[in-house]
């Protein structure tokens, strides 16, 4: 009888661990409050763009034209789904803007910014720039180059833009900028910040 009721509890465990898949990382109008970017596990961004928009003679649908309009000038030249428009919404005075990006390359030419996505492996053997000395995440003690980009499978999201970032992981590393929580930093007002998380 315990070995009927052992399997039955093992089996439902099981059940229950195949159909629950991790959940999928996604912002919204609702969750953000400033211009905001997610960086993906599978290489793909979504940033949102919080701009006033208080003013009696703005227009939302004009607005969302011209963007549509952008989009797909930029779509013609580099691919059909390198951007998407995921929602443009007013709220609390401010136009809330979400784009999806199929990489960052695609990010960082639209939106005319220097930033990089690569694996720490990578980044060892790149041309990149990186500092010689790194925050630890769990202890802001400071850390070397060498022992930050030590494990290859890490991620490493190089940006110079004033934003939030959150990524689909754990935040190991940083230089410059704030962490805000193991998954989130606020960039640095100037310069260049650099992110090493594990996906």
């Amino acid at each position: 009888m315990k070995k009927i009721t052992l399997y039955t509890m093992l089996t439902i465990c099981f059940i229950l661990m195949v159909g629950c898949k991790r959940k999928d990382i996604v912002i919204t109008d609702e969750d953000v409050k400033t211009n905001t970017i997610l960086v993906k596990n599978d290489g793909t961004i979504q940033a949102a763009t919080v701009e006033v928009f208080d003013k009696s003679y703005y227009n939302l649908t004009e607005l969302n034209t011209f963007i549509t309009e952008n989009i797909n000038k930029y779509n013609q030249t580099n691919g059909e789904n390198a951007i998407t428009l995921n929602s443009l919404e007013q709220k609390d005075g401010d136009a809330v803007l979400i784009l999806n990006f199929s990489n960052i390359d695609h990010y960082k030419t639209f939106n005319k910014v220097e930033a990089n996505l690569l694996t720490a492996e990578e980044a060892k053997s790149s041309d990149l720039t990186l500092p010689d000395v790194f925050v630890n995440a769990s202890d802001s003690s400071y850390i070397s180059k060498d022992v930050a980009l030590k494990n290859g499978k890490y991620k490493v999201l190089v940006l110079n833009e004033n934003t939030d970032v959150l990524v689909d992981g754990t935040i190991k590393y940083y230089s410059e900028g704030a962490l805000i929580s193991k998954s989130k930093m606020q960039t640095a007002a100037e310069g260049e910040t650099v992110i090493i998380y594990k996906p």
